[in-house]
């Protein structure tokens, strides 16, 4: 016997909850450790104070009012999802910054003259998608060629053009 498996036995010692066999090894390790003792002794008083500890009645209405406070966990349904993200949507704070959102963005798009064909959208939505994977190209495009035009790369080039004609 060792103190960790005296020390989950020791409530069922006390209580009288063991074999004769598995008392007697306690018993045999009480006598030789001193601090399983006092753990004991320590346990002993704990139950002795719990048996002198009045027992209250408990009122009538209490086990209803705390099955009435016990929160339910239930399943969240698709219905309940979308509903209550409409109800977000719906708030009118969310529902003005989603309005303040597409007019800014209309807006930005006019300037830089983006402006659907909105029949063609509508029979087509997947068009908007090309219609701005191509815009985005062209202005990559045109962003690289500006780039290898500027006067700093031409001149980066050109002087490596004179480093290799040295060496």
């Amino acid at each position: 016997m060792n103190c960790e498996t005296f020390e989950g036995l020791a409530s069922d010692y006390l209580e009288g909850a063991l074999s004769a066999d598995s008392r007697r090894a306690i018993d045999a390790h009480l006598s030789t450790c001193a601090a399983c003792t006092e753990l004991l002794a320590g346990i002993s008083e704990v139950l002795t104070a719990g048996r002198s500890f009045p027992v209250y009645e408990p009122p009538p209405w209490l086990a209803t009012r705390i099955i009435a406070n016990t929160p339910r966990i239930a399943r969240e349904s698709w219905t309940d999802t979308i509903t209550s993200v409409w109800k977000w949507i719906a708030e009118p704070r969310m529902a003005m910054g989603i309005f303040t959102a597409t007019l800014v963005l209309g807006w930005m798009g006019n300037i830089a003259g983006i402006s659907p064909d909105w029949v063609s959208v509508v029979r087509h939505p997947s068009g908007i998608y090309y219609g701005a994977h191509t815009l985005l190209d062209r202005a990559y495009d045109e962003a690289i060629r500006k780039y290898y035009r500027s006067p700093l790369v031409t001149e980066i080039q050109s002087r490596i053009e004179q480093l290799r004609e040295i060496s």
